[in-house]
């Protein structure tokens, strides 16, 4: 996911400080933000936001930081489990829809008072 790969760097600042934090990605492999513009104000004209499949529990095995990778919805209460028992840190993946979208957003330009609320599926 686009979010976690621009600050995955600081898992050696959670190891070298021994913070016990809890990273949640909600990985649909795209630039989110940035497909959900192109979706919602650019016609699905998607440009450069598709990422590859990462393996962020095995890069956060590489630093010493435990984690779960979270494929279907049966699997979430033990993988939280396994996270809030874990005293150090701990990276869990959550695979969601490739097309979920984040809401409220404001537009560009737009006040407070204008953001999008969504839409239901």
């Amino acid at each position: 996911d686009g979010s976690i790969q621009m600050n995955i760097q600081e898992f050696g600042t959670v190891v070298q400080y021994d913070i016990p934090v809890k990273v949640v990605i909600l990985n649909n492999m795209y630039l989110g933000m940035v497909r959900q513009w192109q979706e919602l104000f650019y016609d699905r004209r998607y440009s450069y936001t598709e990422l590859p499949s990462v393996d962020f529990v095995g890069i956060a095995a590489a630093y010493g930081i435990d984690g779960i990778r979270v494929d279907s919805p049966d699997q979430v209460r033990e993988a939280l489990t396994a996270a809030i028992e874990t005293k150090g840190p701990f990276v869990l993946d959550f695979r969601i829809d490739r097309e979920e979208n984040v809401f409220p957003m404001v537009p560009a330009g737009a006040a407070i008072n204008e953001m999008i609320g969504g839409q239901q599926k």
